[in-house]
């Protein structure tokens, strides 16, 4: 079988720099503001009340807003700004590599497919995938066993003919508990946050990973 890689989107793809920085500007400090979202993404499926992950953006960024009284952030301004990430350096030409390894592509994402589409589109990135998974279609957000098991049956393909690449530990964790092989870019954490159950393989960045997939398993 051809190996699948399935990508998470946000973060690991396209950066969050841009909105980062924007923040920064009225005393937000890196990206805990998305850290902040994830968190209450994940509160909502522990707790099965899932929220589309474009409200939990909303109301954790209001949020943070209110509580840190940034009078200069403007809400939907930035939610405007999260349709413009750019593509991480190096991810064409890592994405054009793999597809001449004849592996397939696909991506595993919290967002809404039509914003996930769009934002591969306005980058140019579309043509590379075969598939876009949003989790929505469980009502589950990653890291729960269901997203995983989703983008599998939407691919047709078996847990060992599968690599996630994500540069969220707990995205990689999750799909490492579904059976996955895993790849985690370290570009953001410098510290595997999972005793005991490390990753497959730890790359530094987009560039390196089709190396490691054409050597995994020789």
């Amino acid at each position: 079988m051809a190996k699948v890689v399935i990508f998470d989107l946000v973060g690991t793809l396209f950066s969050l720099d841009t909105v980062n920085e924007q923040l920064e500007k009225e005393g937000l400090k890196g990206d805990c503001w998305f850290q902040e979202c994830i968190q209450a993404a994940m509160a909502a499926t522990l707790a099965e009340r899932y929220l589309p992950f474009r409200d939990v953006v909303e109301l954790s960024l209001t949020n943070l807003v209110e509580i840190h009284g940034l009078a200069g952030v403007s809400v939907p301004a930035v939610m405007e700004g999260l349709k413009e990430l750019q593509p991480l350096a190096g991810t064409a030409e890592c994405l054009k590599k793999l597809k001449g390894q004849k592996i397939r592509l696909a991506i595993l994402t919290n967002s809404a497919k039509p914003a996930a589409v769009a934002l591969l589109e306005r980058s140019g990135l579309a043509p590379y995938f075969e598939m876009i998974v949003s989790t929505d279609e469980v009502e589950k957000c990653k890291p729960h066993p269901s997203t995983y098991l989703l983008a599998m049956d939407r691919l047709d393909a078996d847990a060992e003919d599968c690599w996630m690449v994500a540069a969220h530990g707990w995205d990689v964790y999750g799909a490492a508990a579904a059976g996955l092989h895993t790849v985690w870019i370290m570009n953001r954490d410098r510290r595997w946050p999972f005793p005991g159950v490390p990753p497959g393989a730890t790359i530094s960045s987009l560039g390196e990973l089709p190396g490691v997939l054409q050597t995994w398993g020789t």
